[in-house]
Order: structure tokens, then C-alpha cells, then sequence
């Protein structure tokens, strides 16, 4: 099932995927922004995963390191941070923003492990569901938590039975 993030009001526990934290670093979806303001200010209970945060911090790293080189691969990133000046350029702007992740946390945000239990599931899901692998990480993550609501613009969740997505659109 799958519903407008605008409406989420909190009464339930949502796990937040990657792209809405993406979103609102970049700023480039109002719906995302101002949910996470609610998560802020709401006492919300809100949870995410290690396997979020790796993703938000590559994808950082990613579109930070793209303001000093022409174009962006995984060689030319590695060779980038070969000089610690150019890993601090880089990393600057990462940094701050798990700055702000960290005072969700401080707020109340939960950070779940990834266990090797919940690579099995995920694998499972991957089966049933045909999702990504990251994807059924997150949804074993949620199973195992008793999570029931995903905040995230993947429309591929909408496939899990007894999950609700959130989408910002």
C-alpha cells in the first residue's frame, strides 16, 4: 500500500530509507524536507538503518568529489583521496551532513544494525519480492524491528505485503 508522506502523522513507527535523507540534503523535494522537520520536532519514532547511513555518506562522497573532477568514477574518487587535502575538500560537506543525522539521533532517531540474520532475509525477499538487495535489507530490518511504515520516493516497496509506503512525490 502506498500513501502521500505529507499525510504521515506519526501515531506509528517509520523507517526512513536513504533517499528521503538525500532529498533533504539536497535539498530537491519539499515533501522530504519537511518531514524530516517533523522528525525534529514531533518526538516522532523514527528509524533508520547503518545500511541507510553507508548509502547516504557514499552518494555524499559521491556528489561532493564531482566538484573537482570532471567526471565521476570510482578510480577517479579513490585517486582523488590518494592526498588527504583533497579527502578533507571532499569530506567536509559529508561530514556536516552526518552532523545533522547525528542530532536526529540525539532527537530520538533509531539507528538499526544490519545483522548477517537479516541478509538472509533479505535474500529472501529479494526472491519473493524481486527487490534490490539493498531494498530487502531494509525490509528485513523493518520485519525484525516490527516496522510497518517506510518513508521513501521507491515505489518498489509497494509490492511487500504488510508494508505501508510513504512517498514523498
Amino acid at each position: 500500500m502506498q500513501k502521500k508522506l505529507k499525510d504521515f502523522i506519526g501515531k506509528e513507527a517509520i523507517f526512513i530509507d536513504a533517499n528521503i535523507f538525500l532529498h533533504h540534503a539536497f535539498g530537491t523535494n519539499i515533501t522530504s524536507i519537511e518531514f524530516l522537520k517533523k522528525v525534529e520536532s514531533l518526538n516522532m519514532k523514527a528509524y533508520t538503518s547503518a545500511l541507510v547511513i553507508e548509502e547516504i555518506i557514499f552518494k555524499l562522497i559521491i556528489q561532493s568529489a564531482s566538484n573537482f573532477i570532471d567526471r565521476v568514477t570510482l578510480d577517479k574518487v579513490k585517486h582523488l583521496f590518494k592526498e588527504s587535502k583533497n579527502r578533507e575538500k571532499v569530506l567536509s560537506p559529508v561530514e556536516k551532513y552526518i552532523g545533522y543525522i547525528n542530532t536526529l539521533k540525539d532527537l530520538g532517531l533509531g539507528v538499526i544494525d544490519l545483522t548477517g540474520k537479516d541478509i538472509v532475509v533479505a535474500l529472501q525477499k529479494v526472491r519473493t519480492y524481486g527487490l534490490m538487495t539493498a531494498d530487502a535489507a531494509h525490509i528485513a530490518v523493518m520485519e525484525r524491528k516490527g516496522l510497518k511504515h517506510i518513508a521513501s520516493s521507491d515505489r518498489d516497496f509497494n509490492v511487500v505485503d504488510n508494508i505501508t509506503s510513504w512517498l514523498p512525490d
